[in-house]
C-alpha cells in the first residue's frame, strides 16, 4: 500500500449494498431532496429558492478557494459539498432572502457566511468521510447561537399565491381561523400569512416559560385553542424551514433513499419510534398556573386521556425537524456506526435524546442537538461492536 493510499479516511467512499459509488450516492440524495425542496418552493416562492441558491453558491466559491489550501483541500469532494450545502439551505427560513429595511442589518451576508463556514468545517474535519460530527449540524447550531431570533420562520404563502407570491408581503393571520386548515382557510389579498410558528408555542409550554392568558392553561387547552390543525404540518401550511415544512414530502424523499439502498432503514424507523415513546412518558407540564405542574406519563392522569397525550406527541413530532433529521442527516456514513447493532443503539439513543432536547430546549433545533450529542458516541459503538475476522 502506498503512502498516499494509507492516508485516506476509513470511510472515504460511501458505498451502499447495491454498489453505488460516491457520485451515485450523492445523486440519489439530490433526487430524494427534490420533493422537500419542491414543497418548500411552493410554500415560500422565489425567496426560498434564493436562500438555497445563495448557500450553494457561497459553498461552491469556498470549495474553489479551499481546494488549493494544504493537503486537506484535496479531500474536498464537489458532490459532497454541494449536497451538504443543499441540506443547509433546506434547514433555513425563506425570509433571509430579504432586502434590509432602512437602518436594518441585511440578512444575505448570513447566507454567504453559512456556505463558507460549512466548507471550512469540512476542510477542518478532513473532507469526504472524515469526522464524527455532521458539519451541517455544527454550521446550523453556530447560526442559532449567533442569530437565533433571525432564524425563526413566521411567514408562509397563501394557497392562492403558491410559488409565485412574495413571502414577505404578508398580513397577520386572524386568530379565529387557526382551527381551519391552510388548504381550506379564507385568505386575504396579501401573498402570505404572518403568524407565530407552532414550534415556538410548544417550546414555551414544555419548557415552563408560557404565560397563561387566564392564569391557567392545561395541556388540552394548548392543543385545542393555540395549535393549528395537524394537517398543516403533515401536508403543508405552517411556517418552518424550507425543506421541513411538509412531513409527507420529507417521508417520500426518505423512502426513495431506502428504495435506492443508500441508507439503513433502522436509523429513521427506530429514531422516530424511540422519540415517540420518550415523548409519551417524559414529564411535561399538564397545567401552567403560577408554577407549572410537571407529570411523568401524563396520559395516566384522569383529566388527560390517551387521545390528548397522543395528539400532543403528534404535534411534537410533526412541528419539529425530527423526521428530516432521521432521514437526511442521521444516516450520513461518516457519523452513523458501521455495524447493524451499533446503528440500532445509535438510532434508539438519537430518538430519546432528541425528545429530551425538544421538550426542554427547543422544538425547532432540538433534534439537531440530539444528533450532535449522539454522533459523539459513534466511535465507541464501532469499537464495541466491531466486526471480528473469521480467522
Amino acid at each position: 500500500m502506498t503512502q498516499a493510499a494509507s492516508m485516506r479516511p476509513v470511510l472515504a467512499a460511501p458505498v451502499s449494498r447495491r454498489g453505488v459509488g460516491v457520485s451515485g450516492f450523492y445523486l440519489a440524495h439530490f433526487l430524494a431532496a427534490l420533493l422537500p425542496l419542491t414543497a418548500g418552493l411552493l410554500l415560500y416562492g422565489w425567496r426560498g429558492a434564493a436562500v438555497v441558491a445563495a448557500v450553494a453558491g457561497s459553498a461552491a466559491a469556498a470549495v474553489a478557494a479551499w481546494w488549493h489550501i494544504g493537503p486537506r483541500g484535496r479531500t474536498l469532494h464537489w458532490s459532497q459539498c454541494m449536497w451538504l450545502a443543499l441540506l443547509l439551505g433546506l434547514m433555513l427560513p425563506a425570509h433571509l432572502a430579504a432586502r434590509p429595511a432602512a437602518g436594518a442589518v441585511p440578512a444575505w451576508p448570513l447566507l454567504a457566511a453559512a456556505g463558507l463556514l460549512l466548507v471550512i468545517l469540512l476542510w477542518l474535519f478532513g473532507g469526504l468521510g472524515a469526522g464524527r460530527v455532521h458539519p451541517v449540524v455544527i454550521t446550523y447550531l453556530v447560526l442559532v447561537i449567533c442569530f437565533g431570533s433571525l432564524l425563526v420562520p413566521r411567514r408562509v404563502l397563501n394557497i392562492d399565491h403558491m410559488l409565485s407570491g412574495d413571502v414577505l408581503k404578508s398580513a397577520a393571520t386572524d386568530t379565529r381561523t387557526i382551527s381551519e386548515s391552510w388548504i381550506g382557510r379564507r385568505h386575504t389579498a396579501a401573498d402570505a400569512e404572518y403568524q407565530e410558528p407552532a414550534a415556538e408555542r410548544l417550546t414555551r409550554y414544555t419548557s415552563g416559560r408560557e404565560v397563561p392568558p387566564r392564569r391557567w392553561l392545561p395541556l388540552y387547552g394548548l392543543l385545542r385553542d393555540n395549535m393549528p390543525p395537524l394537517e398543516d404540518f403533515v401536508v403543508a401550511g405552517q411556517p418552518g424551514p424550507i425543506g421541513a415544512s411538509s412531513v409527507i414530502a420529507v417521508i417520500i424523499g426518505g423512502l426513495f433513499l431506502l428504495y435506492r439502498g443508500v441508507i439503513d432503514y433502522r436509523i429513521p424507523l427506530l429514531t422516530c419510534l424511540a422519540a415517540y415513546a420518550a415523548l409519551l412518558v417524559l414529564p411535561v407540564p399538564v397545567v401552567i398556573t403560577d408554577a407549572p405542574q410537571w407529570r411523568w406519563a401524563a396520559f395516566r392522569l384522569p383529566d388527560i386521556n390517551w387521545s390528548v397525550d397522543v395528539t400532543f406527541v403528534n404535534y411534537e413530532i410533526t412541528a419539529s425537524p425530527l423526521i428530516f433529521t432521521a432521514f437526511f442527516l442521521a444516516t450520513a456514513p461518516a457519523i452513523r456506526p458501521m455495524t447493524r447493532r451499533g446503528r440500532t443503539i445509535y438510532a434508539l439513543a438519537l430518538g430519546a435524546v432528541a425528545a429530551v432536547m425538544q421538550l426542554y430546549v427547543s422544538v425547532s433545533y432540538g433534534p439537531y442537538l440530539g444528533l450532535l450529542i449522539v454522533s459523539l458516541l459513534t466511535p465507541m459503538l464501532d469499537r464495541l461492536f466491531r466486526v471480528k475476522p473469521a480467522v
